[in-house]
């Protein structure tokens, strides 16, 4: 069971774009879940689930900004900075989690940030 805390270890563990794109493993992760979700490599750069609508927001991803991909018992959770894709690796379901936001610390609020700007 994939939990609060699961999400937030992944965040944390994997913060930053993956170094070497073989770890990503892609080609193992795209056959394994190729019976329900239809996920092709275009042009060795992006990813496309080509059985999402055309103007699903979670169709077209870059493999730049993927920083892992982890199978878990029903899901293959695909890891980026703000959200994670889970599809199911026994059904066509895809679960989205967005990351929220950091909360703003006392100081912050008092005295603003530079991203206030």
């Amino acid at each position: 069971m994939i939990t609060d805390e699961v999400i937030k270890e992944i965040y944390k563990i994997y913060g930053k774009p993956h170094k070497n794109r073989e770890e990503l493993q892609l080609d193992y992760f795209i056959d394994m879940l190729s019976p329900f979700h239809d996920l092709k490599i275009v042009d060795d750069d992006e990813i496309v689930v080509e059985n999402l609508e055309e103007f699903n927001p979670f169709r077209r991803f870059l493999i730049r900004g993927l920083h892992a991909v982890i199978e878990f018992d029903r899901y293959v959770a695909f890891v980026f900075q703000g959200h994670i894709l889970f599809f199911g690796k026994e059904d066509n379901s895809l679960q989205v989690h967005m990351r929220p936001e950091k909360k703003r610390s006392i100081w912050d609020s008092i005295f603003g940030s530079d991203d206030d700007f």
